[in-house]
């Protein structure tokens, strides 16, 4: 992976740390017009010619370009792993809108948000290069980069392939919901990481998003993916955000009422809008009542085993609700999830137009081979 930071202007002394991306300044855009109104940011010009400057650097074999914000934290390896479905050759144009119902109306429902990502395949970004000048001229009304590289996109007759995990999290508070129910799709970015609340309780927003990695770095592919289970004996339902945390309620709850997504988090507005606290997910409203609600379970440390096939995490435990006194639960403190790091899967018998393969946890010793 390659690129580098956009920058307006560089600065006088320039870090050496090779482990960063290079600095590299951006094509000036003074000579088109900003007109959608006092609020907004003349960068946006500039972010838009973003991916003229980065063609015209002709980095050799490129597949894909990724664009994203100052405060966008990309998941590298899961990035990868998703984009190798598609292919590059072919005109793609892949994110996915914002999560807020009213963002997503006042811009477009068909538009990747840039905060959460912008993945164009290098064959469109090369016909885009060679547009985006007679764009900014033309849509010189819109308010963001995003709109304005969407709607050039969209003359050139591609539309958004949207891919659920990228985040734009035009929220703000206490993100738990939205992490703790993610959907089955490997985690690819989180934005606006400094104005929500620290992930994890009792850490700063790094600190937080620092031990998160310490699961992304065992297992990236499996971060937050959810799983619903059951204890038959004391009727508990567990919800476990692999790498994140686990939701303990101490009755049964029905599966569909478990993916809902908690709302946990405030709008990224409030001005009297009846519908700020729209999502363009299921939401469920949080108990009034504290004891309705679950026993939370932090993810506190994680390893793998000496062979690497088998995933340990530890959940410690954060938030108690009143159920305490029970006796199972008054003594639990900590939660262990052993994982396989992958799957095994058989063919089964099949029809001429249909493949069934139906997958299952690996059995001890068994090996996944071409015969």
């Amino acid at each position: 992976m390659r690129g580098c930071v956009f920058l307006g202007s560089l600065p006088h002394q320039q870090d050496n740390d090779t482990s960063l991306p290079p600095l590299c300044l951006s094509s000036n855009t003074s000579q088109f017009r900003y007109t959608w109104g006092p609020t907004g940011q003349l960068s946006a010009n500039r972010m838009t010619r973003m991916v003229k400057d980065i063609v015209h650097m002709n980095y050799s074999n490129v597949r894909w370009y990724v664009f994203g914000d100052d405060d966008t934290v990309f998941f590298p390896d899961n990035l990868v792993k998703t984009l190798s479905k598609y292919d590059h050759r072919l005109w793609y144009y892949l994110g996915a809108p914002s999560e807020s119902y009213l963002a997503a109306n006042a811009f477009s429902f068909k538009m990747a948000f840039g905060g959460g990502g912008i993945v164009i395949s290098s064959s469109l970004a090369q016909a885009l290069a060679k547009v985006v000048d007679s764009c900014l001229q033309r849509y010189h009304n819109l308010y963001g980069s995003d709109a304005r590289t969407y709607s050039c996109i969209t003359e050139l007759g591609v539309e958004l392939t949207q891919e659920p995990g990228f985040h734009q999290v035009d929220m703000l508070g206490n993100i738990f919901g939205l992490l703790a129910t993610h959907p089955i799709s490997p985690l690819l970015s989180l934005h606006h990481v400094n104005q929500t609340y620290p992930i994890f309780p009792n850490m700063t927003n790094i600190k937080a998003l620092q031990h998160l990695f310490k699961a992304v770095n065992v297992d990236s592919q499996r971060i937050l993916q959810q799983t619903v289970c059951y204890h038959n004996n004391f009727s508990w339902t567990i919800s476990v955000s692999w790498g994140y945390a686990v939701q303990l309620f101490p009755s049964n709850m029905p599966l569909p009422d478990i993916l809902r997504t908690p709302h946990t988090f405030q709008p990224w507005r409030t001005e009297g809008n009846i519908m700020e606290n729209a999502y363009n997910f299921n939401t469920v409203a949080l108990q009034n009542d504290t004891c309705q609600r679950p026993i939370i379970f932090y993810m506190d440390t994680v390893s793998s085993g000496k062979d690497g096939t088998i995933i340990t995490t530890y959940y410690r435990k954060s938030f108690q609700n009143c159920s305490f006194h029970i006796a199972p639960l008054n003594k639990l403190q900590l939660i262990k999830i052993r994982s396989p790091r992958r799957q095994c899967c058989d063919i089964l018998p099949s029809k001429k137009a249909v493949l069934e393969v139906a997958i299952r946890e690996c059995k001890d010793g068994e090996l996944i081979f071409m015969p």
